[in-house]
Protein backbone atom coordinates (compact mmCIF):
# COMPACT_ATOMS: atom_id res chain seq x y z
CA UNK A 1 0.00 0.00 0.00
CA UNK A 2 1.33 3.48 -0.83
CA UNK A 3 0.91 6.24 1.55
CA UNK A 4 0.42 8.66 -1.49
CA UNK A 5 -0.86 8.12 -4.60
CA UNK A 6 -0.66 11.01 -6.89
CA UNK A 7 -2.70 10.25 -10.31
CA UNK A 8 -2.45 11.05 -13.69
CA UNK A 9 0.30 14.09 -13.16
CA UNK A 10 2.02 15.52 -16.37
CA UNK A 11 5.48 14.61 -15.14
CA UNK A 12 7.57 17.27 -17.06
CA UNK A 13 10.92 15.35 -16.40
CA UNK A 14 9.29 12.57 -18.13
CA UNK A 15 7.46 14.26 -20.68
CA UNK A 16 4.32 12.27 -20.47
CA UNK A 17 1.43 11.62 -17.73
CA UNK A 18 2.13 9.47 -14.98
CA UNK A 19 0.68 7.58 -11.64
CA UNK A 20 3.43 8.27 -8.33
CA UNK A 21 3.00 6.13 -5.89
CA UNK A 22 4.69 7.89 -2.40
CA UNK A 23 5.95 5.25 0.33
CA UNK A 24 7.93 6.00 3.52
CA UNK A 25 8.59 9.32 2.18
CA UNK A 26 10.28 8.38 -1.21
CA UNK A 27 8.76 8.37 -4.62
CA UNK A 28 8.38 4.06 -4.47
CA UNK A 29 6.79 3.37 -7.88
CA UNK A 30 5.95 5.54 -10.92
CA UNK A 31 3.67 4.10 -14.43
CA UNK A 32 1.28 5.03 -16.31
CA UNK A 33 -1.92 2.97 -14.45
CA UNK A 34 -0.05 2.41 -10.75
CA UNK A 35 -2.21 -0.94 -9.73
CA UNK A 36 -2.47 -0.95 -5.49
CA UNK A 37 -4.43 0.88 -2.59
CA UNK A 38 -3.16 3.93 -1.12
CA UNK A 39 -3.76 6.00 2.06
CA UNK A 40 -4.50 9.39 0.34
CA UNK A 41 -5.03 9.72 -3.39
CA UNK A 42 -4.61 12.80 -5.23
CA UNK A 43 -6.17 13.84 -8.67
CA UNK A 44 -3.56 15.49 -10.43
CA UNK A 45 -5.66 15.45 -14.05
CA UNK A 46 -4.26 18.62 -15.84
CA UNK A 47 -1.61 19.39 -13.60
CA UNK A 48 2.38 19.40 -13.76
CA UNK A 49 4.36 17.62 -11.36
CA UNK A 50 7.64 19.20 -10.60
CA UNK A 51 10.18 18.77 -7.79
CA UNK A 52 9.93 21.37 -4.63
CA UNK A 53 11.97 24.16 -4.60
CA UNK A 54 15.42 24.97 -1.88
CA UNK A 55 15.73 28.17 -1.04
CA UNK A 56 19.40 27.90 -0.34
CA UNK A 57 19.99 31.21 1.40
CA UNK A 58 17.41 33.03 3.69
CA UNK A 59 16.46 34.99 7.36
CA UNK A 60 12.78 33.92 7.48
CA UNK A 61 12.09 35.69 10.54
CA UNK A 62 12.86 38.84 8.95
CA UNK A 63 9.43 38.33 6.95
CA UNK A 64 8.63 40.78 10.37
CA UNK A 65 10.89 44.03 8.68
CA UNK A 66 9.48 43.60 4.99
CA UNK A 67 9.21 46.44 3.57
CA UNK A 68 11.29 48.77 5.96
CA UNK A 69 14.14 50.75 4.89
CA UNK A 70 13.94 50.25 0.90
CA UNK A 71 16.25 51.87 -1.83
CA UNK A 72 19.10 52.19 0.75
CA UNK A 73 22.51 50.05 -0.23
CA UNK A 74 23.26 46.95 1.99
CA UNK A 75 25.69 48.59 4.95
CA UNK A 76 23.25 51.76 5.03
CA UNK A 77 19.73 49.75 4.97
CA UNK A 78 21.97 47.23 7.88
CA UNK A 79 23.46 50.24 10.08
CA UNK A 80 19.96 52.71 10.00
CA UNK A 81 17.63 50.47 9.83
CA UNK A 82 17.61 46.64 10.44
CA UNK A 83 20.07 46.55 13.06
CA UNK A 84 17.89 49.33 15.18
CA UNK A 85 14.82 47.46 14.67
CA UNK A 86 16.39 44.30 15.39
CA UNK A 87 18.45 45.62 18.97
CA UNK A 88 14.63 46.84 19.95
CA UNK A 89 12.63 43.70 18.98
CA UNK A 90 14.39 40.50 18.56
CA UNK A 91 13.26 37.79 20.64
CA UNK A 92 11.84 34.30 20.55
CA UNK A 93 8.44 35.40 20.19
CA UNK A 94 9.54 38.04 17.42
CA UNK A 95 11.45 35.67 15.94
CA UNK A 96 8.86 32.74 16.41
CA UNK A 97 6.07 34.74 14.37
CA UNK A 98 8.48 36.05 11.70
CA UNK A 99 9.21 32.22 11.07
CA UNK A 100 5.20 31.75 11.01
CA UNK A 101 4.63 34.25 8.84
CA UNK A 102 8.08 32.72 6.37
CA UNK A 103 7.34 29.25 6.73
CA UNK A 104 3.53 30.00 4.95
CA UNK A 105 5.01 31.94 2.46
CA UNK A 106 7.79 29.73 1.54
CA UNK A 107 5.39 26.75 1.42
CA UNK A 108 2.50 28.60 -0.68
CA UNK A 109 5.66 29.47 -3.01
CA UNK A 110 6.62 25.85 -3.15
CA UNK A 111 9.40 25.35 -1.08
CA UNK A 112 10.35 22.64 1.31
CA UNK A 113 13.47 22.84 2.11
CA UNK A 114 15.28 26.68 3.59
CA UNK A 115 18.37 27.02 4.74
CA UNK A 116 18.24 29.74 7.53
CA UNK A 117 20.50 32.10 9.38
CA UNK A 118 19.26 34.35 12.43
CA UNK A 119 18.73 34.41 15.95
CA UNK A 120 16.70 32.62 18.12
CA UNK A 121 16.96 29.69 15.50
CA UNK A 122 15.15 27.38 18.03
CA UNK A 123 12.20 29.03 17.81
CA UNK A 124 12.41 28.75 13.80
CA UNK A 125 12.61 25.17 14.60
CA UNK A 126 9.77 24.91 16.65
CA UNK A 127 7.52 26.18 13.73
CA UNK A 128 9.63 24.60 10.64
CA UNK A 129 8.67 21.10 12.85
CA UNK A 130 5.00 22.25 13.22
CA UNK A 131 4.63 23.43 9.47
CA UNK A 132 6.34 19.82 8.13
CA UNK A 133 8.72 21.84 6.31
CA UNK A 134 12.57 20.27 6.17
CA UNK A 135 15.39 23.64 7.29
CA UNK A 136 18.92 23.93 8.00
CA UNK A 137 19.02 25.85 10.31
CA UNK A 138 22.06 28.12 12.01
CA UNK A 139 22.48 29.93 14.92
CA UNK A 140 24.48 33.14 13.93
CA UNK A 141 28.00 34.40 15.24
CA UNK A 142 28.77 37.69 15.55
CA UNK A 143 31.62 39.61 17.37
CA UNK A 144 29.70 42.69 18.44
CA UNK A 145 26.94 42.22 21.14
CA UNK A 146 23.40 41.56 20.73
CA UNK A 147 20.48 40.21 22.26
CA UNK A 148 21.35 36.79 21.78
CA UNK A 149 24.97 36.92 23.29
CA UNK A 150 27.90 39.53 24.31
CA UNK A 151 31.05 37.82 23.22
CA UNK A 152 32.39 35.57 20.30
CA UNK A 153 32.76 32.96 22.86
CA UNK A 154 28.92 33.24 24.14
CA UNK A 155 27.40 33.00 20.90
CA UNK A 156 30.04 30.09 19.92
CA UNK A 157 28.85 28.36 23.42
CA UNK A 158 25.39 28.59 22.76
CA UNK A 159 25.89 27.61 18.61
CA UNK A 160 27.45 24.50 19.49
CA UNK A 161 24.73 23.82 22.09
CA UNK A 162 21.80 24.37 19.08
CA UNK A 163 23.95 22.33 16.95
CA UNK A 164 23.97 19.55 20.09
CA UNK A 165 20.11 19.62 20.67
CA UNK A 166 18.96 19.69 17.16
CA UNK A 167 21.31 16.87 15.53
CA UNK A 168 19.42 13.73 13.88
CA UNK A 169 16.20 15.63 13.49
CA UNK A 170 13.58 14.16 11.01
CA UNK A 171 13.12 17.64 8.78
CA UNK A 172 15.96 19.50 10.40
CA UNK A 173 19.69 19.83 10.66
CA UNK A 174 21.81 22.48 12.46
CA UNK A 175 24.61 24.28 10.72
CA UNK A 176 27.03 27.20 11.91
CA UNK A 177 26.72 30.40 10.46
CA UNK A 178 29.66 33.20 11.24
CA UNK A 179 27.34 36.19 9.58
CA UNK A 180 30.48 37.38 7.45
CA UNK A 181 34.33 38.24 7.13
CA UNK A 182 33.42 42.26 7.72
CA UNK A 183 31.85 41.01 11.37
CA UNK A 184 33.59 38.06 12.52
CA UNK A 185 37.44 38.53 13.53
CA UNK A 186 39.88 35.53 12.36
CA UNK A 187 39.97 33.94 15.65
CA UNK A 188 35.85 33.56 15.35
CA UNK A 189 36.05 31.73 12.05
CA UNK A 190 38.85 29.73 13.04
CA UNK A 191 37.08 28.76 16.19
CA UNK A 192 33.65 28.26 13.82
CA UNK A 193 35.54 25.68 11.52
CA UNK A 194 37.25 23.87 14.50
CA UNK A 195 33.34 23.38 16.15
CA UNK A 196 32.41 22.73 12.23
CA UNK A 197 34.46 19.85 12.39
CA UNK A 198 34.45 18.57 16.08
CA UNK A 199 30.38 18.59 15.07
CA UNK A 200 30.59 17.25 11.27
CA UNK A 201 27.95 20.27 10.28
CA UNK A 202 28.04 22.94 7.48
CA UNK A 203 29.31 26.43 7.71
CA UNK A 204 26.51 28.73 6.19
CA UNK A 205 28.30 32.31 5.31
CA UNK A 206 28.07 35.66 3.80
CA UNK A 207 30.71 36.17 1.42
CA UNK A 208 31.50 38.80 -1.34
CA UNK A 209 28.63 40.47 -1.42
CA UNK A 210 29.24 44.07 -2.16
CA UNK A 211 32.55 45.68 -3.46
CA UNK A 212 32.88 47.71 -0.18
CA UNK A 213 33.19 44.06 1.44
CA UNK A 214 36.04 43.41 -0.36
CA UNK A 215 37.80 46.80 -0.39
CA UNK A 216 37.58 46.44 3.61
CA UNK A 217 38.67 43.04 3.51
CA UNK A 218 41.58 44.12 1.64
CA UNK A 219 42.14 47.28 3.80
CA UNK A 220 41.93 44.65 7.02
CA UNK A 221 43.34 41.64 6.20
CA UNK A 222 45.55 42.35 2.93
CA UNK A 223 43.36 39.71 0.83
CA UNK A 224 39.89 39.73 -0.96
CA UNK A 225 37.24 38.06 1.00
CA UNK A 226 37.27 34.24 -0.44
CA UNK A 227 41.83 34.21 0.19
CA UNK A 228 40.89 35.41 3.43
CA UNK A 229 38.51 32.23 4.01
CA UNK A 230 41.00 30.05 1.71
CA UNK A 231 44.20 31.27 4.40
CA UNK A 232 41.82 30.64 7.53
CA UNK A 233 40.96 26.87 5.77
CA UNK A 234 37.29 27.77 5.68
CA UNK A 235 37.38 27.09 1.91
CA UNK A 236 35.81 23.77 1.67
CA UNK A 237 32.98 21.47 0.75
CA UNK A 238 31.34 22.20 3.89
CA UNK A 239 31.10 25.93 3.16
CA UNK A 240 27.65 27.12 1.15
CA UNK A 241 28.62 30.86 0.89
CA UNK A 242 25.99 33.47 0.09
CA UNK A 243 26.01 35.94 -2.61
CA UNK A 244 29.45 35.72 -4.08
CA UNK A 245 29.19 38.34 -6.48
CA UNK A 246 32.68 40.50 -6.36
CA UNK A 247 35.46 37.35 -7.34
CA UNK A 248 38.07 37.05 -9.40
CA UNK A 249 39.79 34.54 -11.41
CA UNK A 250 41.96 33.45 -9.12
CA UNK A 251 39.00 33.46 -6.38
CA UNK A 252 36.97 31.45 -8.37
CA UNK A 253 39.81 28.76 -8.78
CA UNK A 254 40.11 28.76 -5.31
CA UNK A 255 36.17 28.22 -5.11
CA UNK A 256 36.26 25.27 -7.96
CA UNK A 257 39.13 23.79 -6.40
CA UNK A 258 37.28 23.85 -2.96
CA UNK A 259 34.34 21.92 -3.52
CA UNK A 260 32.46 25.24 -1.63
CA UNK A 261 29.26 25.88 -2.81
CA UNK A 262 27.74 29.19 -3.90
CA UNK A 263 23.92 30.47 -2.66
CA UNK A 264 23.22 32.70 -5.63
CA UNK A 265 20.68 35.56 -4.35
CA UNK A 266 20.29 37.79 -7.71
CA UNK A 267 17.04 40.09 -6.39
CA UNK A 268 18.04 40.81 -3.35
CA UNK A 269 21.56 41.71 -4.60
CA UNK A 270 19.57 43.53 -7.65
CA UNK A 271 16.97 45.83 -4.51
CA UNK A 272 20.69 46.06 -2.77
CA UNK A 273 22.76 47.13 -5.40
CA UNK A 274 25.46 44.92 -4.44
CA UNK A 275 25.77 43.78 -7.88
CA UNK A 276 25.12 40.55 -10.41
CA UNK A 277 27.24 37.30 -9.61
CA UNK A 278 28.85 35.66 -12.87
CA UNK A 279 26.93 32.63 -12.27
CA UNK A 280 27.19 31.52 -16.09
CA UNK A 281 31.09 31.76 -15.59
CA UNK A 282 30.76 30.34 -12.34
CA UNK A 283 28.59 27.20 -14.22
CA UNK A 284 31.34 27.20 -17.12
CA UNK A 285 34.12 26.60 -14.46
CA UNK A 286 32.34 23.38 -12.76
CA UNK A 287 31.77 25.64 -9.40
CA UNK A 288 28.88 24.28 -7.58
CA UNK A 289 25.65 26.84 -7.19
CA UNK A 290 23.01 27.01 -5.98
CA UNK A 291 19.93 29.39 -4.91
CA UNK A 292 18.30 31.38 -2.78
CA UNK A 293 16.02 34.44 -2.13
CA UNK A 294 17.87 35.76 0.91
CA UNK A 295 15.39 37.31 3.47
CA UNK A 296 12.43 38.38 3.02
CA UNK A 297 13.07 42.13 4.29
CA UNK A 298 16.12 42.65 1.31
CA UNK A 299 14.01 40.89 -1.98
CA UNK A 300 11.12 41.10 -0.37
CA UNK A 301 9.63 38.10 -0.68
CA UNK A 302 10.70 34.21 -0.86
CA UNK A 303 8.95 33.55 -3.91
CA UNK A 304 11.69 30.73 -5.47
CA UNK A 305 9.82 31.06 -8.79
CA UNK A 306 10.32 34.72 -9.47
CA UNK A 307 13.73 34.03 -8.23
CA UNK A 308 14.58 31.68 -10.67
CA UNK A 309 13.02 33.30 -13.85
CA UNK A 310 15.37 36.34 -12.60
CA UNK A 311 18.36 34.47 -12.53
CA UNK A 312 17.98 33.48 -16.09
CA UNK A 313 17.15 36.08 -17.87
CA UNK A 314 19.60 38.48 -15.81
CA UNK A 315 22.49 35.54 -17.13
CA UNK A 316 21.45 36.47 -20.51
CA UNK A 317 20.90 39.96 -20.23
CA UNK A 318 24.48 40.22 -19.23
CA UNK A 319 26.10 38.17 -20.99
CA UNK A 320 24.65 39.48 -24.18
CA UNK A 321 23.98 35.63 -25.27
CA UNK A 322 20.28 33.93 -25.09
CA UNK A 323 21.96 30.68 -24.36
CA UNK A 324 24.08 32.05 -21.04
CA UNK A 325 21.33 29.83 -19.05
CA UNK A 326 18.80 27.71 -20.37
CA UNK A 327 15.40 26.74 -18.45
CA UNK A 328 16.50 23.44 -17.10
CA UNK A 329 19.65 24.26 -16.16
CA UNK A 330 17.47 27.31 -13.96
CA UNK A 331 15.27 24.86 -12.31
CA UNK A 332 18.06 22.02 -11.45
CA UNK A 333 19.96 24.98 -9.63
CA UNK A 334 16.78 26.03 -7.92
CA UNK A 335 15.72 22.64 -6.86
CA UNK A 336 18.20 19.62 -7.31
CA UNK A 337 21.00 21.40 -6.80
CA UNK A 338 20.14 22.45 -2.93
CA UNK A 339 18.55 19.57 -1.95
CA UNK A 340 21.82 18.05 -3.17
CA UNK A 341 24.05 20.52 -1.52
CA UNK A 342 23.21 19.34 2.32
CA UNK A 343 22.66 15.87 1.14
CA UNK A 344 19.45 15.24 0.43
CA UNK A 345 18.42 12.77 -2.09
CA UNK A 346 15.58 14.81 -3.52
CA UNK A 347 14.63 17.53 -5.82
CA UNK A 348 14.05 15.03 -9.02
CA UNK A 349 11.52 12.73 -10.13
CA UNK A 350 12.81 9.57 -9.86
CA UNK A 351 11.87 6.14 -7.84
CA UNK A 352 13.92 5.72 -4.73
CA UNK A 353 14.60 9.90 -4.90
CA UNK A 354 12.50 11.18 -1.54
CA UNK A 355 9.04 13.01 -2.53
CA UNK A 356 9.09 16.57 -2.62
CA UNK A 357 6.89 17.69 -5.22
CA UNK A 358 4.47 20.10 -6.27
CA UNK A 359 1.74 20.18 -8.67
CA UNK A 360 1.22 23.41 -10.62
CA UNK A 361 -2.08 24.38 -12.02
CA UNK A 362 -0.94 25.44 -15.56
CA UNK A 363 -4.72 26.64 -16.64
CA UNK A 364 -4.29 30.25 -16.55
CA UNK A 365 -4.10 32.63 -19.14
CA UNK A 366 -0.43 33.56 -18.31
CA UNK A 367 0.42 29.91 -18.95
CA UNK A 368 -1.21 29.17 -21.94
CA UNK A 369 -1.08 28.17 -25.08
CA UNK A 370 1.32 25.46 -22.77
CA UNK A 371 3.93 24.50 -25.88
CA UNK A 372 6.96 23.81 -23.25
CA UNK A 373 5.44 23.07 -19.72
CA UNK A 374 9.45 23.65 -18.32
CA UNK A 375 10.27 26.78 -19.89
CA UNK A 376 6.69 27.78 -19.35
CA UNK A 377 6.72 27.72 -15.53
CA UNK A 378 10.34 28.85 -15.46
CA UNK A 379 9.50 32.05 -17.90
CA UNK A 380 5.62 32.25 -17.71
CA UNK A 381 4.88 30.89 -14.29
CA UNK A 382 3.64 32.55 -10.83
CA UNK A 383 3.93 30.85 -7.55
CA UNK A 384 0.14 31.25 -7.13
CA UNK A 385 -0.20 28.58 -10.39
CA UNK A 386 1.10 26.00 -7.46
CA UNK A 387 -1.62 23.98 -6.04
CA UNK A 388 -0.22 21.06 -3.74
CA UNK A 389 2.98 21.04 -2.17
CA UNK A 390 4.29 17.78 -0.62
CA UNK A 391 7.82 17.23 1.35
CA UNK A 392 8.88 14.08 1.97
CA UNK A 393 5.38 12.68 1.05
CA UNK A 394 3.32 14.59 3.28
CA UNK A 395 0.91 16.98 1.93
CA UNK A 396 1.28 20.81 3.18
CA UNK A 397 -0.75 22.02 0.82
CA UNK A 398 -3.66 20.84 -1.26
CA UNK A 399 -5.72 23.65 -3.71
CA UNK A 400 -4.09 26.43 -2.46
CA UNK A 401 -4.98 25.63 0.95
CA UNK A 402 -2.62 25.01 3.81
CA UNK A 403 -2.61 22.00 5.85
CA UNK A 404 -0.18 22.20 8.51
CA UNK A 405 -0.37 26.07 8.81
CA UNK A 406 -3.26 28.22 10.26
CA UNK A 407 -3.45 30.92 7.23
CA UNK A 408 -5.73 33.23 9.54
CA UNK A 409 -2.99 32.98 12.14
CA UNK A 410 -0.30 33.83 9.92
CA UNK A 411 -2.24 37.08 8.65
CA UNK A 412 -3.27 38.04 12.07
CA UNK A 413 0.36 37.47 13.53
CA UNK A 414 1.62 40.05 10.86
CA UNK A 415 -0.90 42.65 12.01
CA UNK A 416 -0.38 42.91 14.84
CA UNK A 417 3.69 42.76 14.70
CA UNK A 418 3.23 45.55 11.99
CA UNK A 419 1.23 48.03 14.67
CA UNK A 420 4.32 47.36 17.54
CA UNK A 421 7.03 48.33 15.19
CA UNK A 422 5.29 50.93 12.97
CA UNK A 423 4.45 52.56 16.48
CA UNK A 424 8.02 52.51 17.54
CA UNK A 425 9.42 53.67 14.19
CA UNK A 426 6.77 56.83 14.24
CA UNK A 427 7.52 57.57 17.67
CA UNK A 428 11.82 56.74 17.98
CA UNK A 429 13.46 55.58 15.28
CA UNK A 430 12.47 57.99 12.35
CA UNK A 431 12.28 61.01 15.29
Amino acid sequence: MFDLLIRSAYVVEKGKVLDVGIKDGKIAKMGERLEGEAKETLDARGMLLFPSFANMHTHISMSLLRGIGSDLPLMEWLQRVIWVLEGEFVSPEFVRDGALIGIAEAIKSGTTLFMDMYFFEESVAQVAEKAGIRAGLGFGVLDFPTKVAKTPQEYLSRARGFIREFKGRELLFPVLCPHAVYTCSPQTLKKVLEIALEEEVYIHTHIAETQDEVERSLEEFGKRPIEHLQSLGLLSERLLMAHVVWTTEEERELIKESGAKVLHCPESNLKLASGIAPIRDYIKRGIYVCLGTDGPASNDNLDMIEELSTMVKLQKGTNLDAKAMDARTALEIATFKGFSAVGINAGKIEEGYEADLILVNPEKPHFQPLYDPLSQFVYSAKSSDIDTVICRGRVLMEKGELKTLDEGEVLYTAKKWKERIRSYMVHRLFQ
